[in-house]
């Protein structure tokens, strides 16, 4: 009996499944990828805010020094919490303390960050 050439239907089989592990592999690689990305587009963005509000209160500083709070907004959620103080500190400084709370996220949340400033007013 001769052989034929080509494949055999076993040989096709084994590698149709080693496909179909290497392509679910890859899917599940690139949904984690995904999540990365917007994980980091809200840092940015908190990031963003959280600069512009510190430069705001940096301005007007040594004029009015009011604490207060903000919500930053990616679309229609809330992604994160800016949250403001000052307090008085020695040589006609006054210390600015503001805190980031990201939003509760449903994979991994991040825990809240402080930015602190000495301001100098004369």
């Amino acid at each position: 009996m001769s052989r034929s050439p080509g494949f055999t239907l076993l040989e096709v089989l084994v590698a149709l499944v080693l496909l179909a592990i290497g392509l679910l592999g890859l899917t599940a690689q690139t949904a984690s990828l995904l999540e990365a990305l917007a994980r980091a587009r809200r840092a940015e963005q908190v990031t963003t805010a959280a600069t512009a509000r510190l430069e705001q209160l940096r301005a007007s500083g040594c004029v009015a020094r009011a604490a207060g709070s903000e919500s930053v907004r990616q679309g229609v959620g809330t992604i994160a919490r800016l949250d403001w103080g000052w307090s008085a500190d020695a040589d006609s400084a006054h210390r600015l303390r503001l805190v980031v709370t990201p939003a509760a996220a449903p994979v991994r949340p991040l825990p809240p960050e402080t930015l602190t400033l000495v301001l100098r007013c004369r």
